[in-house]
């Protein structure tokens, strides 16, 4: 509970200023990110000597808090390892629930440790003064401290020292001056860790850094060793390990493993590592369909032993007991549970090598692809975004990279795949508000305005940043824009865009509104924009940008005829879409098929699905998708075109006469 009671200050977002961040010392902190109070390192209580801004969200900008708390002691639930050095994040406990708050370090107190580990040879003082001789000294040991400077872990130097007054049995209560990145307290800890080596015999005062002992790795060896007790000063940490040789001292925080009771159910292939800390050279044995029981694991990253492939480095290690023997495991390191099954055909035409598992070096086959068709009956994206197809030739199985910048392509053999869409490149327009109510790009230029919360703009200055031509119709109050083969007309007084291809009309399509014409513009609604010229729009604040995405399109073969009363067409688009875009639907890309120019025709069904799999790549991109359309059709014969849009912006059309049976 918070001892004093808090005390919120309402304040005008716009009246904060937090001034700024202390001068960074030289003492380096071994962690980043935030945690919960442990020792000297991570206070439990601390006390706020200005008031300070609290903000409901730890992300919220400094000129948008939710209010003030007056000076006082409040109760810490986590704080970043970065805060004895500079402005930092808090997350404390308060009467609304929980809040952050960004103090400086000389914005704050705390009360010192009730005890500290003296780590050399230290004089005690009667007063808070070094010019006379001292009352006594000690040797290194832990004291009881009594009293401390106020605000005594402040400083722009770490190696300063701070006064703390400690109790002797014999002469009562002195002072010792104390270098601040000296005062550290020892407490037990019983944990395992795995080390890549350790010194010999290190003492504490030369882990730290002190004194003048050399370290010994002559009997260094890698294992998994017992840490017994932790010195932490509020800038670093130091452990104590017991060894097969007696114990030392070391800064080094180890692979932590922690200790674990959980059942896994092992699905699909997975090798079971007996050494993991070695680059993985062999497995002991494949388990596969059965639960194993898992008695450590690891969960902080292991970067030792895997080259450039970081697949492993985010996902959990277990150590586990199972019916071929005891041995580490993890579920991204095999035959991964969520690919998705598949039923295509792959041109390999880039050299590839079949890998034995997706994104692991680790494997039996020599085999090379290249110039060759195989089957593939799995995909699966990666954690970094990397597609990966499973694979059959020649008899054998495994895994292959599927790079949407290569000349590889891919047919669904369930449904006809006739073309592959390859993006090539994306243009991209930042748009920001400006003086009186108006619309400006990034190089300050004004490209449109404000009206009723609705944004409008220069469809001309656009055309321009987006590489359209533009020509005035002659003869009528008209202007066309063109780009390639795809051009749109808008007239003055007219509601309606004329949509054409290959200099051949396509369509009329009816706009949000009337373009706004004067002489020597053309205002559009947004809406419109995003439909005429096919983008897409992202926000970021007050901020927006509009994206034109630019795809190449390789024609396959194209059916002619279709079965059972309706036709159905697939195509593969190669993109790169972030989950959160392609869960907003961020991904525009249309198939059409279309018959007497109806654009669609009633029962017509146009999709794009993401290549993707869940959990274990939650936040990786998507890189490969399925476009389908389909529709029904009479029995007889059908001149049909097939096209595809964004928007109304036309990608790619081609006609095809269709005999349906």
């Amino acid at each position: 509970m918070i001892k004093m009671k808090l005390i919120a200050i309402t304040i005008l977002a716009a009246g904060l200023g937090l001034g700024s961040l202390a001068h960074q010392s030289k003492a380096e902190t071994i962690y980043g990110g935030s945690y919960a109070p442990e020792g000297i390192r991570f206070p439990s209580t601390i006390e706020l000597l200005a008031e300070t801004p609290y903000y409901a969200d730890p992300n919220q900008p400094d000129d948008e808090p939710e209010g003030t708390f007056a000076p006082q002691e409040v109760n810490v639930l986590t704080v970043e390892s970065s805060w004895s050095s500079g402005r930092s994040i808090w997350k404390i406990e308060t009467m609304f629930g929980p809040r952050w708050i960004r103090p400086n370090p000389w914005e704050i107190d705390m009360e010192p440790p009730k005890r500290i580990t003296l780590l050399e040879e230290t004089p005690l003082y009667r007063s808070k003064s070094t010019k006379g001789e001292p009352a006594a000294s000690l040797s290194a040991q832990e004291v009881e401290v009594v009293a401390a400077d106020k605000q005594w872990f402040y400083t722009n130097d770490p190696s300063s020292k701070a006064w703390i007054k400690v109790h002797t049995t014999w002469l009562g209560d002195l002072w010792a001056h104390i270098p601040v990145n000296q005062i550290g307290t020892v407490h037990k800890v019983q944990r395992k860790a795995h080390y890549y080596g350790l010194p010999a015999n290190s003492d504490l005062s030369t882990a730290m850094g002190f004194g003048e002992q050399k370290l010994d790795w002559s009997n260094s060896k890698a294992g998994d060793y017992t840490i017994a007790r932790e010195f932490t000063t509020i800038y670093d940490r130091a452990f104590e390990i017991q060894t097969d040789q007696g114990t030392t001292w070391t800064r080094e925080k180890g692979v932590t493993i922690l200790s674990a009771n959980e059942t896994i159910a092992i699905v699909r292939e997975t090798p079971l590592i007996h050494d993991v800390w070695d680059g993985y050279k062999k497995e002991d044995a494949v388990i596969k369909g059965e639960t194993v029981t898992a008695f450590e694991k690891i969960e902080e990253r292991l970067e030792s032993g895997r080259g450039p492939y970081s697949i492993w480095n985010n996902s959990t290690w277990y150590h586990v007991r199972s019916s071929k023997g005891t041995g580490w495991i993890n579920k991204l390191f095999g035959e991964p549970e969520s690919a998705i099954p598949v039923h295509w055909k792959v041109a390999v035409n880039d050299q590839k090598e079949l890998f034995r598992y997706p994104e692991i070096p680790f494997s039996s086959s020599t085999l090379l692809l290249r110039d060759q068709t195989v089957e593939a009956t799995g995909a699966w994206n990666g954690p970094n975004g990397g597609l990966w197809l499973k694979v059959h030739v020649d008899g054998r199985s495994g895994w292959i990279p599927f790079w949407n910048y290569s000349q590889d392509k891919i047919w669904d053999e369930d449904t006809n795949t006739i073309f592959h869409i390859s993006k090539t490149n994306t243009n991209s327009l930042g748009i920001a508000p400006a003086a009186n109510g108006g619309l400006q790009i990034n190089n300050g230029g004004r490209i449109g305005y404000m009206e009723k919360e609705q944004s409008y703009l220069d469809a001309i200055l656009l055309a321009e940043q987006f590489q359209y031509k533009v020509e005035m119709v002659k003869g009528r109050d008209a202007v066309t824009f063109s780009k390639a083969d795809y051009s749109f007309e808008l007239n003055a007084g007219d509601r309606n865009a004329l949509i054409s291809w290959h200099g051949t009309k396509d369509k009329s399509v009816q706009l949000a509104e009337m373009p706004r014409h004067t002489r020597d513009s053309w205002y559009l609604n947004l809406k419109d924009v995003q439909t005429l010229f096919g983008i897409t729009q992202v926000f970021a604040g007050s901020e927006f940008s509009l994206f034109e995405k630019v795809y190449h399109v390789r024609l396959g073969e194209l059916p002619t005829s279709a079965a059972k009363g309706r036709l159905e067409l697939q195509a593969f688009v190669d993109d790169w879409t972030s989950r959160e875009d392609y869960k907003s639907d961020q991904m525009p890309l249309q198939m059409f098929i279309e018959e007497n120019g109806d654009h669609g025709g009633e029962g017509h069904l146009s999709q794009i699905n993401g290549i993707v799999n869940d959990p274990d790549a939650s936040v990786a991109p998507v890189t490969l998708f399925s476009l389908k359309a389909s529709r029904p059709l009479a029995i007889g014969t059908h001149q049909l075109s097939v096209v595809i849009r964004i928007g109304e912006r036309i990608i790619w059309k081609q006609n095809v006469e269709i005999v349906v049976k």
